[in-house]
């Protein structure tokens, strides 16, 4: 396999503190690859490395074979990297549908001045890519919300509607931020469901940053592990969760209570 995403002695530092050291990291083509670790681990930083919202002191980055160690976020973005957020980032004035057309504008060839002026090839463009919204939103079994605002939805449907947005601008490579956090346990069941079945169907590498040990067992092909901004373990889950190196560094956060969950 080759892989489609590939870190090499990444590092970021926020004035004497060293957020990230000399991170190896690799999704494979068609892999879902967890990163963990404990609080202040590193891997918030090392996602945002990878996707541009910040860019690494040291290190090389390639996405696809490139160079993209210094490319900006929307040119990632364009050539094919999705995120979602730990913290919901919809737009809560807009309905479902509108949440999802927005985000396709990143790949739309007319321009806002020939969308604000009703052009023809703005409306056709616009047009398709509502289409392309309910067909995703259907895939989600929502599309009964297309026309709701995002308030009058649950938190976990919320998340549905945000890993949906991502995949407006079907994407190779899909960085989840925490997507289990604030669900109940059957929308964690769901979830699962959801992110393998992105995977399987969609053909979508998933880098995973999560704390729910179920979802990190039940969906990870390998998992890294950062501590203190260093990689410290990398592995099949199951080996992972056991290593004695990994242990020690959650302990006190509840890591043996998770880790049996």
């Amino acid at each position: 396999m080759s892989a489609i995403i590939e870190a090499r002695g990444i590092t970021k530092r926020f004035g004497g503190v060293v957020a990230v050291d000399a991170v190896d990291l690799a999704v494979e083509k068609g892999q879902i690859l967890g990163l963990i670790g404990p609080n202040g681990s590193g891997k918030s930083t090392m996602v945002n490395l990878v996707t541009g919202e910040m860019m690494a002191d040291e290190g090389s980055l390639s996405f696809n074979g490139a160079d993209i160690a210094r490319m900006a976020l929307h040119r990632r973005a364009r050539a094919g990297m999705a995120r979602s957020f730990q913290m919901l980032r919809l737009f809560q004035s807009l309905s479902v549908e509108e949440n999802l057309v927005l985000a396709n504008h990143m790949r739309m060839k007319t321009s806002v001045v020939d969308s604000f002026f009703g052009r023809a090839d703005s409306r056709a463009e616009d047009a398709r890519a509502r289409v392309k919204a309910r067909e995703l939103l259907a895939w989600f079994d929502l599309q009964e919300f297309a026309d709701r605002p995002v308030t009058a939805m649950s938190i976990g449907q919320q998340r549905m509607v945000e890993i949906a947005r991502g995949l407006m601008s079907e994407p190779t490579l899909l960085v989840l931020d925490e997507p289990a956090a604030g669900l109940s346990p059957p929308n964690v069941d769901k979830l699962i469901a959801l992110i393998r079945r992105l995977r399987d169907e969609f053909g979508i590498s998933i880098l995973l940053v999560e704390h729910v040990m179920r979802v990190v067992r039940d969906l990870c092909d390998r998992v890294v592990v950062l501590d203190s901004g260093k990689k410290i373990a990398e592995g099949a889950p199951d080996v992972v969760v056991k290593d004695p190196v990994v242990v020690e560094a959650y302990i006190g956060s509840g890591w043996k209570r998770r880790a049996q969950a």
